[in-house]
């Protein structure tokens, strides 16, 4: 019996683990993300990363690793900018300077956008580095915006599983006095 009992105050510890990991609202913004390009152009190596992923409409981490192509070193004094276009409606258009004071990873410089709308969207990374410009370019596929109420769900729901977990506590503590 008392197999049992540490079997399910187990199960309770998991199901209370689960439901703060699953309480923590929207993502939490982190440097780095889903590899979009790795490029070697001139004497450096241009990684790109977005977050999150999937990408969706609203905003996107656009973050830059420029490293000297033959050591590898990261560049810390590289100036980034980064250009969004539309390919579905040209006329958007969106910039944005990527910075080491924006990330996290000091390695990395990052800029968050704000992407309005779905679709297609073409990607430019500008680096200069050492008075020389270097640009990369890729296209990436973005979907709908993620509805509101499935970034806020966890705060409305949170009650639902402290009123879960007092109820098993509750349902235990009964039967060990039957039990007992």
């Amino acid at each position: 019996m008392k197999g049992w009992v540490a079997m399910r105050s187990n199960f309770i510890r998991l199901a209370v683990v689960l439901l703060v990991v699953a309480a923590s609202g929207e993502s939490a913004w982190a440097d780095g993300g889903t590899v979009r390009l790795v490029e070697e152009v001139g004497d450096y190596r241009i990684s790109v990363f977005t977050s999150p992923n999937p990408l969706r409409a609203g905003p996107v981490d656009v973050s830059v690793l420029v490293q000297d192509a033959e050591t590898a070193e990261p560049i810390a004094d590289a100036h980034v900018f980064v250009r969004l276009v539309s390919r579905d409606q040209r006329e958007v258009a969106l910039h944005a300077v990527a910075t080491s004071a924006a990330a996290t990873n000091k390695l990395l410089q990052a800029a968050l956008v704000e992407l309005p709308t779905p679709g297609s969207w073409d990607v430019e990374v500008d680096c200069t580095c050492n008075a020389s410009s270097h640009v990369v370019r890729f296209a990436m596929k973005v979907g709908p915006p993620v509805p509101r109420w499935f970034a806020v769900w966890p705060w409305f729901t949170w009650p639902l599983g402290a009123v879960l977990v007092f109820g098993v506590h509750r349902h235990l503590v009964a039967r060990k006095q039957l039990v007992g």
